[in-house]
Formats: C-alpha cells, sequence, structure tokens
C-alpha cells in the first residue's frame, strides 16, 4: 500500500497505524469516486431527453441516494471516532517519561532548523534573545552552568534508534511545519509557542536507505549525448557606456602601469567598459556567454605539452568554454548532466582492470556516472543520501526550499560515538599534567632533605 499510495517507507513505532488510516480513507475515497462516476452514467442515460420527453416535477421517489448518504457519513463517523480520535490522543496525553527518552528542542526559523540537546546533564541551560546573533542563533548563555554542556546544530538532527523522542517545537519568526515524512511526523511550529510532540524510531536512516534501493540506467544518461558548438571569440570595439553583458572575456587586460583592470571570464558590462575605455583599450577579444553550465564533457582535451587541460567529466562552466576555445576547439562532445549527486552508490564498482570506480555510500557525481560508463558498467543500484530528511511543509517564503535538513536515525553506539564527538568540540577534555615534571622536582626535594 506504501508504494501505491507513493509514501516512503515507514520507520516508526506508530507508522502503521498512520499508514492503516490513509489506506482505509483512500479506499473509502476510491468507492466514493467510482459509485458517484457509476450513478452519474446511470442518470444520463436513465432521464435522457428521447425517453424522457416531457419534465417530470415530481422527481425520483426512491430513497436508496439517501441510505446511501448516510452509509457514507456513518462510516466516516467510524473513522473519525473509532480511528483518528484514538491514534491522536494517544500522540498528545500519552507523552513517554523524559528520563527514558531523547529530549531535545528544535527552533524553526528562515530558513534553517536549529537543534538543541541538553548535553550530559539532561537540563537545557538558559538563553536570552539579547545573546542572538549568526554564531549562537539561540542566544544560548553559556555562562549558564546547565548551558555550559548544551550541544547545538543547524539542519543537523541525530537520534538514536530503538528509543522515544521529545520534541520541543518552536519558531523565532514565522509559521513553520516540522515534518519528517519517513517516520510520520508532522507538526507545526508557532512563535511564541513550545510545542510538544514524540514518536520512537524503530529504523535506521541506513535501514530505510536499504529499502529506497533501486536501479539507475547509466546507458539512459549517456543517450543525452551531442556535439556542442563553441562560441569563438572574436574582436569587441571598446565604447565607454556601453553595455555588452553578453560577451565573456577570453583574456586579461592591464592599464598602462600594469595592473589588471578586467580578468579573463569577465563580462563585458558597462562598467567593465568604462575602464577599459579609461585605459586606453580600443578593442578587446571576446565571445558570447555559452551558457553550457547543464553539460559535462566527455573527451579528454590536452594541452600543447601533454597535459589535460579539460578532464573528460568536466562540467562545460564559462571557464571551462574559455580554456577549449583558446585551445582552438570549435565543437565539443558533451552530454546532459544527469542530476544525481543527491544519490549514493549501494554496491563497489570497477572497472575491467579491477581498480575502483565508486564504493558504496559514494555519491553519484557527473564523473562516476562518466567512469562507469567507460568501463561499460550500465545499470547501477543507488538509493537516496538522505533519505530521512527534516522537510518543512509549510511555505515560509521565497527561500523556503532550502529549508531542509539532514535527520540521521543511528544505532545507539553510533549515536554515543556521534554524541561524544559534539561534547568534546564544546568541552574539550583538560591536558594532562606533566607527570615527569612533578616526579623529578618531587625527587630533588627529597634529596635535598
Amino acid at each position: 500500500m506504501e508504494q501505491f499510495l507513493g509514501l516512503p517507507p515507514d520507520g516508526s513505532a506508530h507508522g502503521p497505524a498512520i499508514d492503516q488510516l490513509i489506506a482505509i480513507i483512500h479506499w473509502l475515497m476510491l468507492v466514493l469516486f467510482v459509485g458517484w462516476g457509476i450513478f452519474y452514467v446511470y442518470t444520463l442515460i436513465r432521464f435522457r431527453k428521447s425517453r424522457n420527453p416531457a419534465a417530470s416535477y415530481a422527481g425520483v421517489k426512491s430513497h436508496l441516494s439517501n441510505y446511501l448518504e448516510v452509509g457514507v457519513i456513518v462510516i466516516e463517523a467510524i473513522l473519525l471516532v473509532g480511528f483518528s480520535i484514538p491514534l491522536w490522543s494517544k500522540r498528545v496525553d500519552k507523552f513517554p517519561e523524559e528520563k527514558d527518552a531523547t529530549v531535545v528542542r528544535i527552533v524553526a526559523e528562515q530558513f534553517s532548523w536549529n537543534v538543541h540537546y541538553p548535553g550530559p546533564d539532561g537540563r537545557f541551560g538558559a538563553s536570552s534573545i539579547k545573546l542572538v546573533d549568526s554564531d549562537n542563533p539561540l542566544g544560548i548563555d553559556r555562562n549558564d552552568l546547565d548551558a555550559k554542556d548544551d550541544i547545538t546544530t543547524i539542519n543537523q538532527f541525530n537520534l538514536p534508534v530503538d528509543r522515544d523522542v521529545i520534541i520541543y517545537l518552536s519558531s523565532k519568526d514565522v509559521i513553520h511545519s516540522l515534518s519528517f515524512p519517513a517516520y510520520r511526523v508532522k507538526q507545526d511550529a508557532i512563535p511564541g509557542m513550545s510545542v510538544p510532540v514524540w514518536f520512537r524510531p524503530v529504523k535506521t536512516t541506513d535501514q530505510i536507505r536499504e529499502e529506497l534501493t533501486h536501479t539507475y540506467s547509466v546507458a539512459g544518461a549517456m543517450k543525452k549525448v551531442k556535439m556542442l558548438a563553441l562560441p569563438q571569440p572574436t574582436g569587441v570595439a571598446v565604447s565607454r557606456g556601453m553595455n555588452m553583458a553578453d560577451m565573456v572575456l577570453v583574456m586579461e587586460y592591464a592599464d598602462t602601469a600594469g595592473t589588471s583592470i578586467v580578468a579573463k571570464g569577465d563580462h563585458l558590462t558597462q562598467e567593465n567598459m568604462d575602464k577599459l575605455a579609461d585605459a586606453g583599450v580600443h578593442e578587446v577579444m571576446a565571445r558570447r556567454a555559452a551558457n553550457m553550465d547543464k553539460y559535462v564533457v566527455l573527451e579528454e582535451v590536452k594541452d600543447s605539452t601533454g597535459a589535460a587541460a579539460v578532464a573528460m567529466h568536466d562540467v562545460l562552466l564559462e571557464e571551462t568554454v574559455t580554456t577549449l576555445v583558446m585551445m582552438g576547439k570549435k565543437e565539443i562532445n558533451a552530454r546532459l548532466s544527469a542530476n544525481m549527486e543527491t544519490f549514493v552508490v549501494m554496491k563497489e564498482y570497477t572497472d575491467k582492470s579491477g581498480t575502483e570506480i565508486a564504493k558504496k555510500g559514494d555519491a553519484l557525481e557527473e564523473d562516476v556516472i562518466t567512469k562507469l560508463a567507460s568501463a561499460g558498467i550500465m545499470e547501477i543500484t543507488i538509493a537516496p543520501a538522505t533519505p530521512t530528511e527534516i522537510a518543512c511543509a509549510q511555505l515560509c517564503g521565497l527561500g523556503h526550499y532550502k529549508m531542509r535538513g539532514y535527520m540521521t536515525v543511528q544505532t545507539p553506539d553510533d549515536y554515543k560515538k556521534w554524541y561524544d564527538e559534539q561534547e568534546a568540540a564544546i568541552n574539550p577534555p583538560s591536558a594532562p599534567a606533566d607527570t615527569t615534571q612533578s616526579a623529578s622536582t618531587t625527587t630533588g626535594t627529597t634529596q635535598a632533605n
């Protein structure tokens, strides 16, 4: 049912009950859609004009539709009273004990998630709005004894598996909506309020990633190949006040004193035109902006010394295009970028000589795709790099799409290791005393006595 409805894998203890309710509602909607559709077609045929030339002001006298409507109301009442309310009640009334749970604060702001752990002492330290700045977004007072061991992260939320989690959610600015789709958690963050929410993760991020494993066609990516014509350099007359921002310089220009005015790759904006005119430059070599950064080079290009000037997997940035045209290249073999960097390889892949191309967990970057194709590997196994992300389900501004974080559910040992690393970064262990010097001092004192 998860796959049929397009739901992500479920990793929480309460997830099956949520999914069951979603499935029942969808089945009901399907029955209603099909039923009312059939009824609509029936009425079109049954009461067509050719069969009923005269209007009937009495209408249908059967009460079947009333019975159907009552039946729908009963089913919806059962869903509400028998499923939804008990499920919601359990989530809001039966909170676990804090001593047996992982307790954190999450404070939302445009456009990031601030996560606050209470530290080994289990107590959140004091905070003040006067201390809020870019380095201390939560305004934590590190002079407070309870705050000295507090751990804070931005857009990074780590949790241990098989342990209840209690989150106290708030917002610094506008309404946000905290969402963990893979753990069936969604809660609005309201400015001025601390809203508690809890759940129990029963699957790690690695386990959910394994469930999302699927094949990827390298051959499909390599089909999007073409020979691209490169814009050639030409002489452009310099004139004060002129704006030719679509032209890119292919070399650097300096004034009579040798000071650089404009650099290779700069656009011929009005400001740069004025600088060149003031320096007495009358003509420059430039080319049209290529705008080919969606393509990846599929051939290696070497300079006169035999060194690689452009690698086979380089993206066609403007700098790369300039390098190619200045070497006399008029066209280049390239393919459309796959944009698969948010996925990771789920197996190890090597070429025919046994040289490693990618190991499990490596990002599926453009150079990896090119190397796989060169090795004749046309289908691979991949999965999302961050299957358990933090998402905001509330449109909170133009930069809303940036408000995504990384949620990592780990084994207890891995979580402890991460937690200890964070704690050590805040409170580094003190250096051990110089026992050698102490011993020598003690010996000298003894001899003197």
